[in-house]
């Protein structure tokens, strides 16, 4: 076996087009997501709640994605989903006073670049969470 040929049987992405290397890509970080996601129990509440586990993901400036304006508040849950969560708000049982909020996740179907930018954002954040709990796992 020639050294070319060893290194295209170690590299085997080597010869994937951008759309699969994308691909490819997301899919791995879907995995590191949802590895990391399971490392943390309990999960964080959303902003401090206890009744919603979500981590919100916001893309930095200048990582070249805008999200289309329609797209509201992206998390990521417990599971390892980047979802979108809609808070909203319902007359509660006390009256126009009384209020409940009522929380509705819609599963993302992102396009490859989208979901790495929002995933890396999600390594980044649960890494973070792992360390400052001393890297306890479950």
């Amino acid at each position: 076996m020639t050294a070319s040929e060893e290194k295209s049987a170690q590299d085997p992405g080597e010869h994937l087009s951008p759309d699969q290397h994308s691909r490819e890509t997301a899919e791995r970080l879907r995995t590191a997501v949802a590895e990391l996601t399971s490392q943390l129990r309990p999960f964080p509440g959303f902003f401090g709640m206890s009744t919603i586990q979500a981590i919100e993901l916001e893309l930095p400036a200048g990582s070249g994605f805008q999200p289309p304006p329609e797209l509201g508040c992206v998390v990521v849950l417990p599971d390892g989903e980047i979802s979108e969560l809609d808070l909203k708000n319902i007359p509660g049982p006390d009256g126009p006073a009384d209020v409940d909020q009522v929380e509705e996740f819609t599963e993302l179907d992102l396009p490859p670049e989208q979901y790495i930018a929002y995933a890396t954002v999600a390594v980044r954040l649960l890494q973070a969470e792992i360390e400052r709990r001393g890297g306890a796992g479950p």
